[in-house]
């Protein structure tokens, strides 16, 4: 399916960053990168905050293509069997999902830390963060959670920090994970 320009230029954007830290995304790093000539960022995005925060907007974008499948799928599997989750299913779902968005992963937790010290990014993060809460949400409600906004919080923390340990540290190996999820979700009230 071809990429529109802005859309082109948002996805090169999010890999600089995960090449270069934000310190490296300029107009022109992008455009370079892009392989498109001089002025080509400036035109869809006039400052270096609008280029930023039009790429946390995308990250969300792309975040919502590649999560509403695996919600829908473990909602599914939840209506089937509520009381055995798919534990082998689900580790297997974040280690593919991890591994195809390695650089995605990489430019977020870039932002993440950005928004630590400037509170423009730490509000287009955190509307980053509250749609993966509201999906877990949905599939805690499905779990029969007694509370679902709670339960998603965590779950979203319990995510990013395996996220964070897959990216900086090459995460668990399968059998591991696999495990990890099956105590986590087999763990008592």
């Amino acid at each position: 399916m071809p990429t529109d320009r802005r859309t082109q230029l948002l996805d090169t954007a999010i890999a600089v960053i995960a090449e270069q830290g934000l310190r490296g995304l300029t107009h022109r790093a992008v455009q370079d990168a892009a392989g498109l000539p001089h002025g080509s960022v400036t035109y869809y995005f006039k400052t270096r905050d609008e280029l930023l925060l039009a790429v946390v907007e995308r990250i969300i974008e792309v975040d919502r293509e590649r999560a509403l499948p695996a919600v829908h799928r473990a909602v599914r599997a939840l209506a089937a069997e509520r009381d055995r989750p798919d534990a082998a299913g689900i580790a297997a779902m974040l280690r593919e999902w991890w591994t195809d968005s390695r650089q995605l992963l990489l430019a977020r937790f870039e932002l993440e830390l950005a928004g630590a010290r400037d509170p423009v990014v730490r509000d287009a993060m955190a509307r980053c963060g509250a749609e993966f809460r509201d999906l877990a949400e949905l599939v805690a409600a499905q779990a029969g959670s007694p509370d679902p906004a709670f339960d998603a919080r965590v779950v979203a923390a319990l995510v990013d920090g395996l996220m964070f340990d897959f990216v900086a540290r090459g995460g668990l190996a399968a059998a591991h994970l696999e495990e990890g999820v099956r105590r986590a979700l087999a763990m008592p009230a």
